[in-house]
């Protein structure tokens, strides 16, 4: 969640009473300047880490300047990193309400509404942070997420996603939906494409290696399909899954290789027993093993 600091507010302060002071006169400024005291206290026990004075000075802040934006939002962040959502969507809707020229209120409010699957709500807010400034990519990419999540349009993902990636290409998170995004409409030349760029900005990436994976495994790449499970197994060894399929992969690859098979399948066997999720497939990996070694057996003969 975005929120107003120090510096952006000291910057902005000087402009916020100047005006206010022609628009209200010595009333208003006092107004203002007391709005502006209890913003600064705010911050400061923020820093210290007082959340409930924290929210008691945003409030006087608002209290005394009914149309402080900044107040809101960091309000609003508070209540959203406090899992209080329906506060927290108060505050960011007031942002918008006070200051609808302003896209970073909507793409917040749009975030809240995720969380709190207000699906069509969130998709108008997010559209507001759009036409209230058309470049603010952020939003595109909380309308791809959506798109993709709740509302299954794979298409409006990938177009929202791809305005995104054109301000910020080595989002690891952006490329690997966006490669989900195509990997769900069975393009799976752009899918390893977006994998490939999710991998090279973040090497750790493993829902990417593990996708990716799958996808050389089912092309009957086997080598290539090997490569990615096992850097995804490095990332998380307890991925049974992974492990299943790099056996597969290894066993393909190279069918007269008992010995890599075997290694490969109870390795995957050591993780499954450690896992209730992997209990169904235990027997039969334990025959198959078995199978591969009488199959060894018999070829040395």
């Amino acid at each position: 969640m975005r929120q107003i600091d120090p510096g952006h507010y000291l910057r902005l302060s000087a402009f916020v009473l100047t005006v206010a002071l022609f628009c209200s006169g010595s009333i208003r400024a006092q107004d203002t300047e007391k709005a502006k005291e209890n913003f600064n206290l705010a911050l400061e026990e923020q820093k210290k880490g007082d959340i409930e004075m924290a929210v008691n000075y945003y409030e006087a802040a608002i209290a005394s300047d009914p149309g402080f934006a900044d107040a809101y939002l960091n309000l609003g962040s508070l209540y959203f990193e406090q899992k209080s959502y329906k506060e927290a969507a108060e505050n960011f809707k007031k942002v918008t309400e006070v200051t609808p020229d302003n896209p970073v209120g909507f793409v917040n409010y749009g975030k809240v509404l995720y969380v709190q699957k207000k699906d069509e709500e969130a998709l108008a807010a997010f559209q507001g942070a759009l036409k209230a400034d058309e470049s603010h990519i952020e939003a595109e990419k909380e309308l791809g997420k959506l798109y993709y999540f709740r509302l299954k349009n794979y298409d409006e993902s990938i177009k929202s996603l791809e305005k995104y990636l054109k301000s910020d290409s080595t989002d690891s998170y952006a490329n690997f939906l966006c490669g989900m995004a195509y990997k769900k409409k069975k393009d799976n030349s752009k899918a390893v494409s977006f994998f490939g760029k999710a991998i090279s900005a973040d090497p750790n990436h493993f829902e990417s290696r593990y996708n990716l994976a799958n996808i050389y495994l089912q092309q009957e790449r086997f080598s290539q399909a090997i490569k990615h499970f096992k850097k995804a197994l490095n990332l998380k060894p307890k991925h049974y899954l992974t492990a299943y399929n790099l056996a597969i992969a290894v066993e393909s690859n190279d069918p007269e290789d008992f010995d890599g098979a075997i290694a490969a399948w109870r390795k995957f066997l050591k993780i499954a027993r450690k896992n209730p999720k992997a209990k169904k497939y235990i027997e039969s990996t334990e025959k198959h093993i078995k199978d591969l070694e009488d199959a060894k057996v018999l070829g040395s003969e």
